[in-house]
């Protein structure tokens, strides 16, 4: 499992799989954690390729977040596709992430603060 990650303007922006389940939370949680111990200034997980999200990869997302919060940088999510966006709303999770609606937009956010 490779996800693609890119740096711009300091932020280190992560286009997630399409299925983030089960299957693949444990591949992308141990990348994530090689990321978290680079303390980032900030990070955005682009989810323009995520057709589907489970709770495998809702806790590994949260648990992700915190760890980099903790650490100090900033976290967002974009490009949520109307039924990942449903995922996040019952899980209460929108209350939680900064969520744009497109990566240019999240990144230009991101890049003044």
């Amino acid at each position: 499992m490779v996800l693609d990650i890119s740096t711009i303007n300091n932020t280190i922006a992560i286009t997630l799989v399409r299925r983030f389940d089960a299957d693949s939370a444990p591949a992308i949680e141990n990348e994530l954690k090689k990321i978290v111990e680079q303390h980032p200034e900030s990070v955005l997980f682009d989810f323009s390729k995520t057709e589907y999200i489970a709770s495998a990869g809702l806790r590994v997302l949260l648990s992700t977040t915190r760890n980099l919060m903790k650490a100090g940088s900033t976290v967002a999510l974009s490009s949520l596709s109307p039924q990942v966006r449903q995922v996040f709303e019952i899980a209460g999770f929108t209350k939680i992430f900064t969520i744009y609606g497109s990566r240019d937009e999240a990144l230009q956010k991101l890049k003044k603060k």
